[in-house]
């Protein structure tokens, strides 16, 4: 356990440092001289006590407490750019940064639906006319195509940016964590040399490229998509029905490369070298085995967390000392934490290793439990049977969800209530799909025929897998969104929860007579109900009317939900509008998964249960009244339509992309003189519109939310610039909250929303 404690003591001291940065106590202008000082002080001090074992063990976690906070001074989140960096030169809201970035693409290119994300490794940063040398790494947003490689030397062009923060995602902390400090979007690229990257790889990444495209061309979708997310750890081809429906079931788990991917492979690869080579010479190639897996899926914070506990099991096989498995977790994180400090802080890292935690302390006393039942009612032998598929399908994802619930409601806002049937149904499916599926890939690389032979199985698992997802998050009260859990919340479950283990270790000794250990037992256990009853109540209609505007590839939508929770969604018309409905599923708080009103050219296929509205069924003029005070009226639009949205003395226009025509033709119907918006949002980029000068004169907003990375007329930009319009980033979910005479405003993460 003396390692367990070290790692305790080391994140601790990398918690400190961050909290002491954020207080403005340390910083980039902090010298390291002193924390130098200080641990060889310590040092000195242990080897004095060598001695008095329990003066020197105190000394020591100190020490390692010490070495942590100065693990994060040298490695934190806020970027510490000198001329030579690339994030030296970042613009911001307040000022854009137009430059030419030459630099090479590093790690494998995240392909979405219409954009490609590119790491850049900067060489070269040109402004004005003038280069220069630089060092950093650049996240790209480009166009899919023409598609670019790991090794392609890259000139791209566009505004450089620091990463934005969102109230509830912070984007620049997510990229600071991957060692990225600028952004650039929409950037236009142009390509100046192929294959410039080292060798391992290349190899290593065409290997990946060349699987993703044989899983695509021997399964059908959405199996596809699913086999390259748990096989290779390519996510981002997952359809967005698909995947919400993952997440309504707390089954996610599944389609990301986690602990048992790896546990499967290092079995695999230590059972048929073990035979070979024997148990101890199979050791190295294994773990060897297991790193270029990890590599091979993208190295995140979790697959490396798993790799590594893949690794250490393979060494205790191989020493007869299985039972290491809690020490293994820890050192597998105190690895991971001393190459990267920030990983402390991401989210897969976190649920990996609260799940695994879960699973070593909770799933014996879990099995225990359920042996007793059983064994009350059944033969010997029947036991054996339903316990074994009770570990596999049932026990484990229990145990998981013990220590991972705090972290999924605070990070998600959901909770799952299905998730136990789903995860009991489907993870029996898991085994086969990841061995037919490594046997698809190998045998499908090798000869194509072969590998569409194979793909029968692990299609017929994964279509399995798929219909029992989407059956049960079809399900009434399947997911409840539970509204935001502060962190003190979260903090006090896992202190009850962790010290009530420790409260059961001193009631062993003795310490703790046995009805006050009851006492705090069912204390502890009133905290759960408690924490989800307020979260539950936190997710309720607040009294307030809120509009979230939506942004598309070419198109927008917006959903209104009304002070007393009645949701209409309004939708232009352009662009993707199922991916638009699909994106506001997550927004959609509470039991309800669909909303009430849907207005918008084809919105009943879109949401078939809601009340559909063509905008063609209105005649200029029409009011609607939903309640609470909120009306729509219908603008005299021409052969277009807009609408018109008040509550109170709150007033904004709908949908927001309005094209120029249109607002010349509200203009001139006079419906505009009487309007004297609130607020107004602007159009985003390529939808083709723009708030013309002559409709802002007339509508006179006190508001206007203007998307970055939009190209305006300049005379547009000049009004815009001079009413102090408020900049968001165009990949933002904006949401007003008014109560008809006050005004707030938030930008929300439209990606990480999950």
């Amino acid at each position: 356990m003396t390692l367990v404690y070290l790692t305790l003591a080391w994140c601790g001291g990398i918690l400190l440092g961050h909290l002491l940065w954020s207080w403005g106590a340390i910083g980039c202008a902090t010298p390291t001289g002193p924390f130098g000082a200080a641990a060889g002080g310590m040092c000195l001090l242990i080897f004095l006590l060598r001695r008095q074992p329990a003066r020197r063990w105190s000394v020591l976690l100190l020490l390692t407490l010490l070495l942590g906070g100065w693990r994060y001074h040298a490695h934190p989140f806020a970027a510490c750019p000198t001329p030579a960096d690339l994030a030296y030169s970042n613009g911001d809201d307040r000022r854009a940064v137009w430059v030419t970035v030459e630099g090479l693409v590093v790690g494998y290119p995240d392909v979405r639906d219409v954009r490609t994300q590119y790491r850049v490794r900067a060489e070269t940063l040109t402004i004005d006319g003038m280069p220069r040398p630089v060092q950093g790494d650049l996240l790209v947003q480009a166009a899919r195509f023409p598609p670019y490689a790991y090794g392609d030397r890259l000139r791209v062009t566009g505004n450089l940016q620091v990463p934005p923060t969102f109230d509830d995602f912070d984007y620049r902390a997510y990229l600071a964590q991957r060692g990225i400090h600028s952004l650039m979007r929409r950037a236009t690229v142009e390509l100046a040399a192929r294959d410039q990257g080292a060798r391992f790889w290349t190899i290593l990444y065409g290997v990946r490229a060349r699987g993703s495209a044989l899983l695509n061309r021997v399964l059908p979708e959405p199996a596809a998509a699913l086999a390259n997310g748990m096989l290779l750890g390519i996510e981002s081809g997952i359809p967005p029905d698909v995947d919400e429906a993952f997440k309504v079931t707390g089954t996610t788990h599944v389609i990301v490369i986690s602990g048992s991917n790896i546990a499967l492979l290092s079995g695999v690869l230590l059972a048929a070298l073990g035979r070979l080579l024997g148990k101890r010479r199979a050791v190295l190639p294994t773990i060897a085995g297991i790193a270029l897996y990890v590599l091979l899926v993208g190295a995140d914070a979790a697959a490396l967390r798993a790799g590594l506990m893949g690794a250490l099991y393979v060494i205790a096989i191989a020493l007869g000392r299985q039972s290491t498995a809690l020490v293994s977790l820890f050192a597998s994180a105190l690895l991971m934490t001393l190459l990267n400090p920030l990983a402390l802080w991401d989210v897969g890292f976190q649920l990996s290793f609260m799940a695994t935690l879960g699973l070593i302390l909770f799933t014996p006393a879990i099995q225990a439990r359920f042996e007793r039942f059983l064994t009350a009612r059944l033969a010997t032998d029947q036991v054996r049977k339903v316990m074994g598929l009770l570990n596999d399908a049932l026990i484990i994802t229990l145990a998981a969800q013990i220590t991972t619930l705090p972290l999924v409601v605070y990070y998600f806002g959901r909770l799952s209530l299905i998730s136990l049937v789903t995860n009991f149904l489907i993870l029996p499916a898991q085994p086969p799909i990841m061995m037919a599926g490594m046997a698809t890939l190998a045998g499908g690389l090798i000869w194509e025929p072969l590998g569409r032979v194979l793909a029968v199985v692990p299609w017929l698992f994964l279509t399995y897998t798929t219909w029992v997802v989407k059956l049960t998050a079809a399900a009434p009260f399947a997911s409840l969104e539970t509204g935001a859990w502060s962190r003190a919340l979260a903090l006090l479950y896992y202190a009850v929860l962790f010290g009530n283990l420790g409260w059961r270790r001193l009631a062993a000794t003795g310490w703790v007579t046995l009805p006050t250990r009851r006492a705090v037992t069912w204390a502890a256990l009133a905290v759960l109900p408690l924490w989800l009853g307020i979260s539950i109540l936190s997710a309720r209609p607040d009294g307030r009317l809120h509009v979230m505007f939506l942004q598309g590839e070419g198109g927008e939508a917006a959903l209104v939900v009304t002070p007393s929770g009645r949701r209409v969604w309004v939708w232009d018309g352009r662009g993707d509008g199922e991916t638009l409905a699909t994106t506001t599923r997550p927004w959609l708080m509470g039991w309800r998964r669909g909303v009430d009103v849907a207005v918008g050219p084809g919105a009943a296929a879109l949401w078939p249960d809601a009340q559909a509205v063509e905008p063609a069924q209105l005649a200029p003029g029409t009011t609607v009244r939903l309640d609470d005070g909120v009306v729509l009226t219908r603008l005299a639009a021409g052969d277009d339509w807009a609408l018109a949205l008040a509550y109170g003395q709150f007033r904004t226009v709908l949908p927001a992309t309005l094209k120029p025509d249109t607002q010349a033709a509200v203009l001139a119907s006079g419906d505009a003189d009487n309007l004297h918006l609130v607020l107004l949002k602007a159009p985003g980029p390529d939808t083709g519109a723009w708030p013309t000068a002559d409709f802002l004169a007339a509508t006179a907003p006190q508001t206007v939310i203007w998307p970055q990375d939009t190209t305006y007329p300049p005379d547009v930009a000049a009004v815009l610039t001079g009413r102090g319009a408020l900049r968001a980033p165009a990949d933002a979910v904006v949401e007003v909250i008014t109560d008809g005479a006050r005004l707030w405003l938030r930008q929300r993460s439209a990606s990480e929303r999950r």
